[in-house]
């Protein structure tokens, strides 16, 4: 079972550790006595979800040998005002960058990963409605 630690620093602002000791600062409003330092719980839910599922559709696409240059998910979350406050919605937009990538083959990658392999996602979809949109786009320009 997954295990991390969260201490108190200054304010409202913690320093989650993980079982592997990496470390992040979690933080949040000053109105509220953060520090605007880093991101808010709320922040590192959203980054979660979106860090999840793009791993795993990178590691699909790629054990289906479809090439791509650059992968990009960006998650957009709507919260309920409350009580009780919570993450209602969650919108992921991957974009896929690359020469020729069948957009079928994103489809499917970003399809297994939300009906299957996103522990983060299928953790927060019994409370949030949790929808996506898929952009595939040419390769970069040179200096972008």
């Amino acid at each position: 079972m997954p295990t991390v630690r969260v201490f108190w620093h200054r304010g409202l602002q913690f320093v989650g550790v993980s079982e592997n000791n990496h470390t992040v600062v979690i933080d949040t409003r000053r109105e509220v006595g953060g520090f605007e330092a880093a991101p808010t719980p709320t922040e590192l839910l959203l980054m979660g979800v979106g860090g999840c599922t793009a791993m795993d559709v990178a590691s699909i696409l790629r054990k289906k040998r479809v090439a791509f240059d650059d992968l990009e998910v960006e998650v957009r979350g709507e919260i309920e005002p409350g009580p009780p406050k919570f993450v209602k919605k969650i919108h992921l937009v991957y974009r896929v960058w690359g020469q020729d990538v069948p957009r079928e083959a994103v489809e499917r990658a970003v399809e297994l990963s939300q009906e299957k392999y996103c522990t983060v996602s299928n953790t927060v979809k019994g409370r949030a409605d949790v929808t996506w949109e898929i952009e595939v786009l040419p390769p970069k320009g040179r200096f972008e």
